[in-house]
């Protein structure tokens, strides 16, 4: 069988590349053609999320420090994902959370979309977006949201199949394209974090890419009020600027950097809690933390909601504040979680295996059910 995998790009690590890798590895023994806006993975990510395949990719390959910058090419990324036209496969397959599902293709091909999120900085963030952009108050920012909304719209029309990752996005997908979607949540590879049943240590946890809209830095204020509880980061980005000074006459808040996974897990295993501050549409992240039994205070929007059992696993606070934060700490001070057993169980409902399963058993009625609605 020949399959068309498509992702928006290939850069850190994160969530988006592990459901890539996941899907990957479920056609690996089939003939797949990978294709991206540019990829910049390593050796190591290359062979584990690509199996080893190569990328065809665009002319943002070629742009020095593409993978620092990439989010100024907007404007150009529509134009770019759809000189990819793909012609012979037995079905597409794309995973999108900006730009991929946009290439050109024949009808003829099931066209199925995996949907991270509808595009955020023009449909539910865009007041997030623009308020951070230095003309995201101007007549030129509105009137290239608009187009930018209808190129979107217009591509959904061509995806067959769209598959969300989670009620959240389901909703977000219906609002935003006026589509139908399965969730399928994603692939969370319990079985590498460990329960660790035991006392935990005197510290909260603050892991992850370190990118705006995490609101690191919110959490960092929120400790800078607390200077009897101790708060550790762990990871690395281009929203990390300014942090070292942040953290000046802070000894409670110490900041790790990058961390390969064994240490990184290690960590998680051993705080008394992890913090998710971000607007997130899933969070694979905040499963993980708690495939290893460790309780999470997370925001109460998105996926979170679908992830966390309140007063359970974790709590979910209302607020995306210092306020919001503090509240959350006082109260897992007050009413420790303390069942690890429990929150691990809850994180395995999010396994890779049953991912797997899921993404099979719907790729294959998707392609007979195409099949048939073509035939005479």
């Amino acid at each position: 069988m020949k399959v068309a995998f498509v992702q928006d790009w290939f850069n850190a690590n994160g969530g988006a590349e592990k459901v890539a890798g996941e899907i990957l590895e479920i056609y690996k023994q089939e003939d797949v053609s990978i294709y991206a806006l540019f990829n910049k993975f390593g050796p190591e990510a290359t062979a584990s999320v690509l199996k080893g395949k190569p990328v065809k990719v665009s002319l943002l390959q070629y742009v020095p420090f593409i993978g620092k910058i990439y989010r100024y090419f907007l404007p150009v990324m529509p134009w770019l994902m759809g000189r990819f036209a793909l012609r012979g496969y037995d079905v597409i397959i794309s995973t999108s959370h900006a730009v991929a599902k946009g290439f050109r293709s024949h009808p003829s091909i099931p066209n199925i979309c995996y949907c991270h999120t509808p595009l955020r900085p023009i449909w539910d963030m865009y007041d997030d977006y623009a308020a951070s952009h230095a003309l995201g108050k101007s007549w030129l920012y509105s009137r290239f949201v608009a187009w930018l909304r209808r190129w979107d719209v217009a591509s959904a029309g061509r995806v067959h199949y769209f598959i969300a990752n989670s009620r959240h996005i389901q909703q977000r997908i219906a609002r935003s394209y006026n589509r139908e979607s399965v969730v399928i949540y994603p692939p969370v590879r319990t079985g590498k974090f460990a329960l660790n049943d035991a006392h935990r240590k005197d510290y909260y946890m603050c892991p992850g890419r370190f990118v705006p809209y995490k609101k690191i830095d919110m959490v960092i204020r929120a400790f800078q009020q607390m200077p009897d509880k101790r708060l550790v980061l762990i990871g690395e980005g281009w929203g990390a600027a300014g942090f070292d000074k942040m953290l000046e006459g802070h000894p409670n808040i110490e900041w790790l950097g990058y961390r390969e996974d064994a240490e990184m897990i290690q960590y998680m295993q051993e705080a008394k809690a992890c913090i998710f501050a971000a607007k997130e549409d899933f969070g694979i992240m905040c499963v993980e933390v708690q495939a290893c039994g460790t309780p999470v205070l997370a925001l109460d929007y998105g996926g979170y909601r679908e992830t966390v059992v309140d007063g359970e696993t974790g709590y979910l606070f209302a607020e995306q504040t210092e306020a919001g934060v503090i509240a959350a700490v006082n109260k897992m001070e007050q009413q420790p979680i303390t069942n690890h057993k429990a929150v691990r169980e809850n994180a395995l409902r999010f396994s890779d295996d049953r991912f797997r399963n899921e993404i099979t058993a719907f790729v294959k009625n998707a392609m007979n059910e195409h099949k048939a609605a073509a035939s005479p």
